[in-house]
């Protein structure tokens, strides 16, 4: 099934890019017209075209600000006051223990969704993109993420991050033994810590979120 999908995307998308070069050429649109259009956001792009999974809504933008300043990870994660962690097993072997300090990374965009039905990693990679040789994040990405969201909600507080023991998906990243793994996390009102996971690929459930940054 997903070949089809695959093959009726690819020809959708290689005849729109035929007919936007004929259309510049004679003047039909204009250059202007195209970079409007290329500034709709990425899912409102995947409607228009048809391709939009309709297991995936669309909720928000958000930005994770830049890092100018030298950032530990493992001391975030193990010895913060304000902000305390459940670590799964997965998380800190393929994500914490790898890491080093950061020094710096680029202020990242995404696009936060719900999930209105029950639904497979595998169906929200094909929807986003996402493979071994694109739309990954890096560990460093995931950790200074999952920092600055949640030191925005120490308490498990109304924000970015869903709060009501569901789960949010921060992004999918390619671990050292080459598996692609998913790293989410969710508050647990009972023990008031934010637990975070890095999960093989499995299904997730209406109610659960994810941040994209296709």
């Amino acid at each position: 099934m997903s070949n089809i999908l695959d093959e009726i995307t690819g020809h959708k998308m290689a005849g729109l890019t035929i007919d936007v070069m004929s259309k510049l050429r004679d003047g039909t649109i204009a250059i202007n017209e195209l970079e409007n259009f290329l500034k709709i956001p990425a899912e409102e792009r995947r409607r228009i075209f048809g391709i939009l999974n309709k297991k995936i809504k669309f909720l928000a933008s958000v930005s994770v600000a830049e890092l100018t300043k030298k950032f530990d990870p493992k001391n975030h994660f193990t010895e913060n006051k304000k902000v305390e962690y459940w670590l799964g097993d997965n998380f800190q072997k393929h994500v914490l223990k790898p890491t080093k300090t950061i020094s710096s990374l680029p202020a990242m965009e995404f696009s936060k969704h719900q999930f209105t039905e029950t639904i497979y990693d595998k169906e929200i990679m094909e929807n986003f993109s996402i493979s071994k040789s694109s739309g990954l994040m890096t560990r460093e990405e995931i950790l200074w993420t999952i920092a600055e969201l949640t030191k925005k909600q120490p308490k498990g507080e109304a924000g970015i991050l869903i709060n009501n023991g569901y789960a949010t998906i921060i992004g999918y990243m390619l671990c050292d033994d080459g598996v692609v793994r998913v790293v989410n996390v969710h508050w647990n009102a009972g023990t008031a810590k934010w637990y975070c996971y890095c999960n093989d690929l499995v299904r997730w459930n209406a109610g659960d979120e994810m941040l994209s940054r296709n």
